[in-house]
Order: structure tokens, then sequence, then C-alpha cells
């Protein structure tokens, strides 16, 4: 009886540490995990400013307030982009060009390298693989500002086929919804 006491301990201790190990490289910046933290999370307008809809998610945007909090040097921005089942689909940060190298290096430290441009490219761009999504990060050569954009599982996709039918243009999208991919054509960020 002890012995299989022991067995199951053991396995069940296995399974908790290789679900510890997959979920490892989960993106949640901000502790908003993607795909799975629901926006009703951020009703509080002392901490959270509704920003309008993104209508390729089917749900709110959110801008965060108070970014202190999160003690990231230099973030500027936090837009939180949910989709119609209220779940976290999208989250675009921003920070000073001054804690590039820095945020760069966390990220490699912490996901999978995808793909990366030439550092003095025009527009500089770099994409990460995490367990629930993917991580982008664009800047202009010249820019003040860089911006990080943790992407759902299949929320990229359906932005793109979104933007790609004609559902949505330039100007019926307001400025704060435009995931940063699209940002990447511009030589310098748009202001805040």
């Amino acid at each position: 009886m002890m012995k299989k006491t022991f067995v199951l301990t053991a396995l069940t201790m296995g399974a908790i540490a290789a679900h510890a190990q997959s979920t490892g490289n989960d993106a949640a910046p901000l502790g908003l995990e993607l795909g799975k933290t629901r926006c009703e999370r951020l009703s509080s307008p002392t901490r959270h400013a509704r920003a309008g809809q993104a209508p390729w998610a089917g749900g709110d945007t959110v801008e965060i307030k108070h970014l202190e909090r999160f003690n990231l040097p230099g973030l500027t921005r936090a837009i939180v982009n949910c989709d119609a089942q209220d779940t976290v689909a999208l989250i675009t940060l921003t920070f000073d060009r001054t804690a590039l190298d820095e945020v760069s290096r966390k990220l490699d430290a912490r996901y999978e390298s995808k793909r990366k441009t030439d550092s003095a490219a025009e527009n500089a761009y770099a994409e990460w693989a995490a367990a629930n999504g993917s991580v982008e990060m664009l800047y202009a050569r010249d820019g003040k500002q860089f911006t990080v954009a943790y992407w759902a599982k299949g929320a990229k996709a359906k932005y793109f086929a979104y933007s790609g039918n004609g559902g949505g243009t330039a100007s019926k999208k307001p400025a704060a919804q435009t995931p940063p991919a699209a940002a990447a054509a511009a030589a310098q960020p748009a202001p805040l």
C-alpha cells in the first residue's frame, strides 16, 4: 500500500513539474495571460480606461493607467485588446528607446527567437514564440520609442483577415486599436 502511494505521489509530482515546465514560456505581460485572462478584470476606472472597441477582435480596447506599479523601466503606454469572449487577445506595450536592450534581453531569455531583422534597419523587427501566442518588437532606427506586442494564439491571423477583407480601414480604426505591425511601415512611432 505504501509503495502504491509513493508511486502515485511521484507520478503526480512529475505531472505537475512537466506542466510547470510546459507553461514556463506562456506570455502573460502585466499579469494578464493571453487567451485566458478575462477582460472584465480590467473594469476599475481608477486603474484602466476604456479606449474604444477592437472590431477585429470583437471586444473592448482598454488602456491601463498607473504603469509605475508594473516596475517595467521605460514603459510609457499599455493597451489591451479583448476578443468577443472577453479574453485578452493582444497587449501592446510602448517603451522609451532607452529600455530597448534590456527588454530585448529579457524576451530572448524567456521565449524562443523566431526572426530578427538587422537592428540598424530603417524599421527593425523581432519575433519570439510563446506557448500561448507570439511576441513582436518593432522600432524605427531613429525612433524615440519601441513597441512590444503580445498576440494570443490566432489573434494575429484574425487581425490580418479583418484588415485584408475590407473590414477595417485606417479611417475606421482608432489609433489605440492599431496593432504595432502596422506601425512597422512608419518611420516614427505614433505620438502618445
